[in-house]
């Protein structure tokens, strides 16, 4: 049975998909002071990290905070202590896709940490008076909202129909799969 019995008919529909997405990777190097005159860092790391999202013009801001510990010795590596600090940022992701039908009061955002904050180096300060802590992190977003999409309506009876069973013809009555050119093809087992 050929599509040309009944016309398509086509139709706008809402639905929520996801309309905006963006990546950033980032780090930033904190100097932290000690109390004490540090000797050696004994060891370094990143917990409690928590954060939300929103929209902010055309990027999301992320705004977080995490503790940065830092395990040292003092008094020639004879005493050692931990010590804590709490760190406040706020990044902009910005978005590398975005579709501009949506309707901005449907919109929702979503931020992952694909990293968690990561310190991945910790060394003393020239004057052994702080510690210099690189942390680097990755987030994802994502925006959710309401857009317009527009699909093709068949009639009832092509319910029950295989797509093998059309047959597609290109404007002028003719089939239309003369014109393709083999070579495009491409084998993904072929290297």
């Amino acid at each position: 049975m050929p599509n040309t019995d009944r016309v398509v008919e086509y139709r706008q529909v809402i639905t929520k998909a996801v309309v905006g997405k963006g990546r950033k990777f980032s780090q930033v190097t904190h100097s932290i002071e000690t109390p004490d005159n540090v000797h050696n860092v004994l060891g370094a790391w990143v917990i409690n990290h928590q954060y939300e999202s929103a929209k902010v013009g055309e990027a999301i801001e992320v705004q977080g905070s995490y503790d940065v510990n830092i395990w040292y010795s003092t008094k020639g590596n004879t005493k050692t202590d931990v010590m804590k600090e709490t760190v406040r940022y706020v990044e902009q992701v910005p978005l590398s896709y975005f579709d501009p039908h949506t309707r901005e009061l449907s919109v929702s955002v979503s931020a992952t940490a694909t990293q968690t904050p990561n310190c991945v180096e910790a060394s003393i300060s020239s004057n052994n008076d702080a510690v210099i802590v690189r942390v680097e992190k990755e987030f994802a977003v994502e925006l959710v909202g309401e857009t317009k999409i527009t699909v093709a309506c068949y009639p009832a009876e092509y319910a029950e129909i295989d797509d093998k069973d059309f047959v597609f013809q290109s404007q002028n009555g003719e089939e239309g799969f003369e014109e393709l050119d083999p070579d495009l093809i491409i084998d993904d087992l072929e290297d």
